[in-house]
């Protein structure tokens, strides 16, 4: 597994490692989510290396497999001319979003949940992101189960599993790997 662990007093907080490879995720209903290379590699172009760098975020778009009911996360959106960004704030203002929504149906592919940075190496969700997140399972649908909440630190990447029936919001995790290759769950 390409994790990072660091211990936030006594809790270990596990992080995937920022890499441009696929990466699989097991969610709560025991279904997976690939979140493809090309995500990574566009949110490794708005990681808040340097100080002066501003949050920034998107949504998450991507489809439900028909026969399995696993999740591929392909695109995002990213920061727009019209977002509110400042170093510790990031909020998603730009009516284009919306379009890139629509357009993004066209190849199939649809809205999955939302992204952001943090200015820290393992990012820990703020009050502001639970909030944030509790009035999104409330106003938002996803094209599956669940609404996705990705946070991408400076060294890591965490991801939250939102369930809009329970309104319960679970972290999820890498699956189990032997070498190169995922166990079958």
């Amino acid at each position: 597994m390409r994790v990072i662990r660091l211990r936030k007093g006594s809790v270990n907080v596990v992080a995937i490692k920022i890499s441009n490879q696929c990466v699989k995720m097991e969610l709560p209903n025991t279904k997976t989510v690939d979140i493809l290379a090309d995500v990574f590699a566009e949110i490794n172009k708005w990681l808040q290396i340097d100080s002066s760098s501003p949050e920034s975020g998107g949504y998450i778009l991507g489809y439900k497999h028909v026969k399995t009911g696993n999740i591929s996360l392909e695109f995002i959106t990213t920061p727009l001319l019209l977002d509110f960004k400042t170093r510790n704030n990031f909020k998603i203002k730009d009516p284009k979003h919306q379009l890139q929504i629509f357009n993004a149906k066209t190849k199939k592919s649809f809205y999955m949940g939302v992204w952001h940075t943090h200015p820290q190496k393992i990012p820990t969700p703020s009050s502001i992101d639970w909030n944030d997140w509790y009035e999104t399972l409330e106003s938002d649908q996803s094209a599956c189960e669940y609404i996705l909440f990705l946070i991408a630190g400076t060294d890591g990447i965490r991801v939250w599993a939102g369930d809009p029936l329970t309104k319960q919001i679970n972290e999820i995790y890498e699956c189990e790997k032997e070498g190169d290759l995922y166990k079958k769950i």
